[in-house]
């Protein structure tokens, strides 16, 4: 077995010819090993060992979250398990463990007086085309619940009518097909008409980039989050637990408040796989209408001020 001068490209694009996996979890796992052999020339490290690994996980944990750090961990397990079985190169992997993914349900959700605020400085800010596609996308977001990589992926073609009902068709978390759909109501679907229609263009792309450099590009995740945020500090809210994805979490929440859907329906709207995943936001909603900590400050204080009459 070589333990030196191995083309680590080239076994990684031999490692995911090999898998029988998607067509977009091969295009992942080809990301992080791709991600990790720059890592290795960047370092000059030609042979990696065990320390290496966990060099490149102290890397990057201050890079991004723990989820991706605990995928980046089972995509090299699996990989150098691959060079291993072909006599390769040693599985270096042995022993190293994954890390604690910290709970993704860290963002905050806005209120209905909130949402409404966020929709009507969106609409204030649409007198330019690139003004209408933020105004239509946020518009989406809050009253989807779409993810954002969701609304990247989404064509014009996948916005269809049957019957009066208004339908999004997206390729949601994990499939390969768009076989889902949102509902959209008449309001959301006239804004992204007007923006569609003052494109005069044929891009297959729902919303596309407007810059001098970029015109006609499908627009990306960081982008739409991009927008979201500068929108939310617009209306006064900058704060790092206010994100895109707090639009996912405020159409749950909100609508389970006002009664206007049940956990179940609130999991058919996110598309959870899990009702436990769901239920998160019952937890939410129920700490925050548990005022245990103002009341006890009450009767405290009052005692207080009764002691002094």
């Amino acid at each position: 077995m070589n333990l030196e001068g191995i083309d680590f490209e080239e076994q990684i694009h031999g490692y995911i010819q090999s898998l029988d996996r998607k067509e977009i979890t091969k295009v992942s796992y080809l990301k992080i090993l791709l991600s990790f052999n720059e890592y290795l020339k960047a370092n000059s490290i030609l042979s990696p060992n065990k320390k290496d690994i966990l060099c490149y996980k102290e890397y990057l944990s201050k890079r991004v979250k723990s989820a991706s750090i605990q995928k980046t961990i089972v995509v090299l397990r699996g990989f150098f398990t691959y060079l291993d079985s072909e006599d390769i190169y040693r599985n270096i992997m042995t022993g190293i463990r994954g890390v604690k993914i910290e709970p993704t349900f860290k963002r905050s959700s806005l209120t209905l007086l909130e949402m409404g605020n966020l929709l009507d400085k969106a609409n204030e800010l649409s007198g330019s085309i690139e003004g209408i596609r933020n105004y239509a996308i946020i518009s989406l977001l809050a009253t989807t619940g779409l993810r954002t990589i969701e609304v990247e992926r989404a064509d014009v073609s996948d916005l269809v009518a049957i019957s009066d009902v208004y339908k999004l068709y997206i390729q949601g978390k994990g499939h390969d097909d768009k076989d889902l759909y949102v509902k959209i109501s008449d309001d959301v679907y006239q804004i992204i008409m007007k923006y569609l229609f003052l494109r005069e263009d044929e891009f297959e792309s729902l919303f596309i980039t407007h810059g001098r450099n970029n015109h006609g590009e499908r627009i990306k995740t960081r982008t739409i989050r991009g927008i979201v945020k500068e929108v939310l500090r617009r209306t006064g809210i900058d704060d790092k637990r206010y994100t895109a994805h707090s639009l996912r979490h405020s159409l749950a929440t909100n609508l389970i408040l006002y009664g206007h859907g049940t956990l179940e329906e609130a999991k058919q709207i996110l598309r959870h796989k899990d009702i436990s995943t769901t239920q998160i936001y019952n937890h939410s909603l129920a700490r925050s209408q548990n005022d245990g900590e103002l009341v006890m400050s009450k009767l405290l204080f009052e005692r207080k001020e009764k002691e002094h009459e």
